[in-house]
């Protein structure tokens, strides 16, 4: 019963994930590919109910039902693989720092890391490699240098990113934290 009920909470996590990917904005114009959405939101939940394997799960599922949904391609699959390098550089970090104990002072350095190991990753991952493919792959053209997309385009994208999705999950993780807990102690 509760592989069951773990299996059905996974799934539906997962499909809101993939919902609120839908649900996106360009918000730097010199990379207006980057799309802010709060996808790794319900991931979190997903982490702080079943722990890092759960949120794993989570995360994969609504990947692969996005790479499916979106057509089979080289494009989509750096994509996801990209989306699911951003989703554990901020929930991982999110986690650990929050799994235990909370308070004012957890959450500041909470978003701080959070924000800080999205940005720092996918930073070097789209300088060494994901837009690389992307241009080789693809046949992408970029307006300007590798190096100033990744300066202006990418870091400040992660940076707005990592701080909006971990504000809003530590809004959310305030107000739902022992519903959490709860819920996490059933598995």
């Amino acid at each position: 019963m509760i592989h069951t009920k773990k299996l059905t909470i996974v799934s539906i996590l997962a499909a809101i994930s993939l919902l609120l990917m839908r649900i996106s904005i360009p918000i730097i114009p010199i990379v207006p590919y980057l799309r802010l959405d709060f996808s790794d939101i319900p991931i979190l939940v997903g982490f702080f109910i079943f722990g890092i394997s759960g949120g794993v799960q989570i995360a994969v599922v609504r990947s692969v039902l996005y790479f499916v949904l979106n057509g089979i391609s080289i494009g989509s699959l750096i994509g996801v693989t990209s989306n699911l390098l951003a989703t554990f550089s901020i929930s991982l970090p999110l986690y650990y720092i929050l799994k235990n104990q909370r308070g004012f002072v957890r959450y500041i350095i909470a978003i701080l890391i959070a924000t800080l190991s999205l940005t720092v990753v996918l930073s070097v991952a789209n300088w060494s490699f994901i837009t690389p493919l992307y241009i080789q792959l693809m046949g992408l053209k970029l307006s300007l240098p590798l190096n100033e997309v990744v300066i202006y385009g990418i870091v400040p994208f992660n940076l707005i990113k990592g701080f909006c999705v971990s504000f809003v999950f530590i809004l959310i993780l305030i107000h739902l934290g022992a519903w959490l807990k709860k819920k996490g102690s059933e598995f």
